[in-house]
């Protein structure tokens, strides 16, 4: 285990790194309904639903921004495409309040700015519920302009960045930003940039990435090797050797994570078990895979170690599973205290 004067050291550098998160950036929007305030509609035979408060917040691709900012990273630049709509200037609004650089956004008249729709429901005592979430996704394909233009920024601002990290949320293919043709040329790039980092997540095509780094739990590791698999348990055992297979594939490192039970890193053919942080109380997974790529790619900047990586990526994920009905974040002062505690 390192020293904390060797973790503040290593956190101290990130203030120097300049990174490029691209993929599918989505609006979280928390809208906070006082129900004791509902009336029954004068037109409809329905009871309203009163929005006493509002609260945007950065979703998906938008997470990993999220958390590298909280890191402290000096400079992140986003790509992604929003829509000419309120969402989107929210969404943009939004990454500019984290200290995003967002030239490289692009706007789409035919686009449908991604927005995730969170009543919180709130009765008598305060007592809040969050309900069913209603969801903004875009149903066609992007336009071969649009595309064409994503790849372009692509290549503008890679000359600026040590690491791209990849957000391909989108289940459905070709129906987000990163289509077929983009990954093809982030491909393509990984091979003509090898000096820089190339990080790949995505939920159902991590295994249609070559060349780049890739992070999938051990259920889209499983799947990326047995597209048929579908059983819900992966043991350690399994996991390893889905992790050597997609390595073999990919002929760069490969992480899977294991929910607190760490992650595994296969390099150069080798395996390693990087345990979990344990914690003691309740917990909220949503989130942490993007805060452990956001800690394994900032360390990856400057410290090539691929076992040290994963264990920061840990320690950040350990604090922000623990911030329950949000999105959390890690700060470094947190990571500290919390390496402490192991020590």
């Amino acid at each position: 285990m390192i020293t904390e004067a060797r973790l503040k050291t290593i956190l101290n550098t990130f203030r120097d790194v300049r990174i490029l998160v691209i993929g599918d950036f989505y609006l979280d929007a928390y809208w906070h309904i006082d129900k004791t305030r509902s009336t029954l509609s004068l037109e409809t035979p329905w009871h309203t639903n009163p929005v006493v408060a509002q609260r945007y917040s950065p979703g998906a691709a938008g997470t990993v921004t999220n958390n590298l900012n909280a890191l402290g990273v000096g400079t992140i630049y986003t790509l992604g495409v929003i829509g000419e709509d309120g969402f989107g200037r929210t969404l943009l609004n939004c990454l500019q309040e984290k200290g995003c650089v967002t030239d490289f956004m692009i706007q789409a008249p035919e686009w449908h700015t991604p927005t995730y729709l969170k009543p919180i429901h709130r009765g008598y005592e305060g007592v809040e519920t969050e309900g069913p979430r209603f969801d903004i996704e875009n149903q066609v394909p992007m336009t071969e302009s649009i595309e064409t233009a994503v790849i372009n920024a692509l290549h503008e601002c890679l000359p600026l960045v040590e690491a791209v990290i990849i957000g391909d949320q989108m289940p459905h293919e070709n129906l987000g930003v990163v289509t077929t043709n983009v990954r093809e040329a982030l491909c393509e790039l990984a091979i003509a940039f090898p000096e820089k980092i190339f990080f790949a997540d995505s939920r159902t095509r991590i295994g249609a990435y070559r060349n780049v780094i890739v992070k999938p739990n051990r259920f889209e590791a499983r799947r990326a090797v047995e597209p048929e698999w579908q059983g819900d348990s992966v043991n350690r055992e399994t996991a390893e050797q889905c992790a050597q297979t997609l390595a073999e594939r990919t002929q760069k490192t490969v992480y899977v994570t294991l929910g607190e039970d760490g992650i595994l890193v296969c390099h150069q053919g080798e395996v390693t078990h990087i345990p979990g942080i344990p914690v003691n109380c309740d917990t909220d997974p949503v989130g942490a895979g993007d805060s452990v790529s956001a800690g394994l790619v900032a360390t990856l900047c400057r410290h090539r170690a691929q076992e040290l990586a994963a264990y920061i990526g840990n320690l950040v994920a350990s604090i922000t599973v623990t911030k329950l009905g949000e999105t959390g974040t890690a700060s470094p002062a947190e990571i500290r205290h919390r390496h402490r505690t192991l020590l």
